[in-house]
């Protein structure tokens, strides 16, 4: 009896030690309600974690965040005209936290009308119903921006992936260096994606008499429009291959020679949006919905 009970014992120490760490590893939450003045900024800055961003109505921004450690702090602060909302993340002075320690998982709550900046390492980004104009940027995190309309959407990447559906009359300017570029239903006066090797996919009907310019240099861009779409449309690469799947009437005059296979030129309907596709050795695919 006496060895069981002692069996026991130690049993249970065990499991109350084994549990301590993950008591101590409990996250903090804080939430804060900021005032912004109507055409504001909201500048935020963050290496690790997840943000997300969305609408609200209102005339304050609603910052909720999960911060893993103490090491870590979250500052935020307003301007004294309230024209600039700042959010950053940092670590506290001669702190060393592991990765996941430095982990911050922000969501931003945005009144309509007020512009977003933000940046990140590795923290995906998603953007979600603003009224503003957005600019961000991220080394590695996943960006997605959906449901924007009449605004500026400027993005640059270096390896992250991106993600924009339901952009309407935008002007959209989209850099990378590696990461894919997918486009759903992204329409507007200025649509400008550039990437050195990602891939580009756009998808939509490249509406509202806009000037649409999509360019790699070694990546595939796969283009698909509906029966519908009023395009001005010219396809060119230097040694990748190009092919055409959609109904194009044969300009009479253009910038270039076609050339089966490496490049064409063509109008469907009345053209009003100008579309070119560039590519130094990617393939370039045009194809109907």
């Amino acid at each position: 009896m006496k060895n069981l009970a002692l069996t026991a014992g130690l049993t249970m120490v065990g499991i109350l030690g084994a549990a301590a760490p993950l008591a101590l590893a409990t996250d903090t939450r804080s939430e804060s309600r900021l005032d912004i003045a109507p055409g504001g900024t909201v500048n935020l800055v963050n290496n690790a974690g997840v943000v997300n961003v969305h609408a609200g109505a209102g005339r304050q921004v609603i910052l909720i965040s999960v911060t893993r450690s103490p090491k870590i702090e979250v500052d935020q602060s307003t301007t004294p005209d309230r024209q600039r909302v700042k959010i950053n993340t940092h670590v506290l002075s001669e702190q060393l936290p592991t990765d996941d320690e430095a982990r911050v998982d922000y969501d931003v709550t945005v009144p309509v009308g007020v512009a977003v900046t933000i940046t990140t390492a590795t923290a995906p980004i998603t953007v979600d119903g603003l009224r503003g104009d957005v600019v961000l940027a991220s080394e590695t995190g996943q960006i997605v921006v959906r449901n924007i309309s009449k605004a500026h959407v400027h993005i640059r990447g270096v390896a992250a992936p991106i993600t924009l559906s339901g952009i309407a009359n935008g002007h959209v300017e989209i850099t990378s260096s590696g990461g894919a570029v997918e486009l759903r239903n992204v329409a507007g006066p200025l649509v400008s994606v550039g990437t050195t090797s990602g891939n580009i996919v756009y998808q939509g009907d490249c509406s509202g008499g806009g000037t649409y310019t999509l360019a790699t240099h070694s990546g595939a861009i796969d283009v698909t429009l509906p029966e519908t779409a009023s395009v001005d449309l010219s396809a060119r690469s230097i040694s990748g291959f190009v092919e055409n799947d959609f109904p194009l009437q044969q300009k009479t005059h253009t910038s270039f020679v076609p050339k089966p296979g490496s490049s064409f030129a063509g109008t469907s309907l009345s053209g009003s949006s100008s579309v070119e596709l560039q590519s130094f050795s990617g393939r370039i695919r045009v194809k109907k919905q």
